[in-house]
C-alpha cells in the first residue's frame, strides 16, 4: 500500500473514533420507516422550520454507515461503524441549533441549508466516489416529494491532528420528528495528497 494511503487510512480511523455516526434508515434495509409526506415535506422553508425546530432538541442516536474514501487517484470502500453514540442537540438563546458530542472538539452549529436541491450521487461522483447507500433520489421516492421540500441542515467543523486539518461537513435532511438522514463528508490534504470521504449517516431517537 502506498505510504500516503497508509497515512490517510490511519488518519481516517482516528477521525471516526473522535466523531462517529448519524441518521435515519429502517430497522431493516428493505423496509425504511419514514415520516408521512404531508408532514416532513412541509418543513422545507425557513418559516415552516422555525415553527418546529424546537422539537428537535434532545438526545439523538447517531450511526455511521458504510462509505467510500478517495485518496489521490484511488477510491476504496470502508465499512460501517459498529458503534452507536449519542449527540445532544441544544438550542442557543439566538435560536441556533447546535450539536454536541462527548469527543468532539467543539459544538457543531447546524445552519439552514440555503442551497439548491442536493444530489448526493452527483456530488459524490464529482469527488470520484460511488453513490451513497441511500441517495437523495431514493429519499425523494420514499418521501413523495423533492429534497427541496424537506428541512435541510448543514453542520460544519474542523479537526486538527498530526498536523493535518480535516474539514467535516454533515448534510442532513429531516424526514420525521424522530429521524434524519444525510451524508458525512470529510476532506483534507495529507502529505500533499487530497483525501476525501463520503459516508451515509443516520440520526434517530
Amino acid at each position: 500500500m502506498p505510504p500516503f494511503l497508509t497515512f490517510a487510512l490511519d488518519l481516517k480511523m482516528k477521525v471516526f473514533r473522535i466523531f462517529p455516526a448519524l441518521f435515519f434508515l429502517a430497522s431493516s434495509w428493505g423496509a425504511p420507516v419514514l415520516a408521512a409526506p404531508d408532514v416532513a415535506c412541509g418543513y422545507g422553508t425557513p418559516e415552516a422550520w422555525a415553527k418546529v425546530d424546537a422539537l428537535f432538541v434532545g438526545t439523538w442516536k447517531i450511526q455511521h454507515h458504510a462509505g467510500f474514501y478517495v485518496a489521490g487517484p484511488m477510491t476504496m470502500p470502508f465499512p460501517a461503524s459498529g458503534d452507536t453514540d449519542t449527540m445532544q442537540i441544544e438550542m442557543l438563546p439566538s435560536g441556533q441549533l447546535v450539536g454536541t458530542h462527548p469527543e468532539a472538539q467543539a459544538p457543531i452549529p447546524f445552519l439552514w441549508a440555503d442551497e439548491p436541491a442536493w444530489s448526493f450521487e452527483k456530488h459524490a461522483a464529482d469527488d470520484g466516489a460511488p453513490a451513497p447507500m441511500l441517495t437523495s433520489s431514493d429519499v425523494e421516492t420514499l418521501m413523495g416529494c423533492g429534497v427541496e421540500k424537506l428541512a435541510r441542515l448543514i453542520g460544519h467543523t474542523t479537526v486538527s491532528m498530526d498536523g493535518v486539518v480535516m474539514e467535516m461537513t454533515l448534510r442532513l435532511m429531516v424526514v420525521g420528528v424522530d429521524q434524519m438522514y444525510g451524508i458525512f463528508h470529510t476532506s483534507a490534504v495529507a502529505r500533499g495528497m487530497p483525501v476525501k470521504s463520503w459516508r451515509t449517516v443516520t440520526m434517530t431517537r
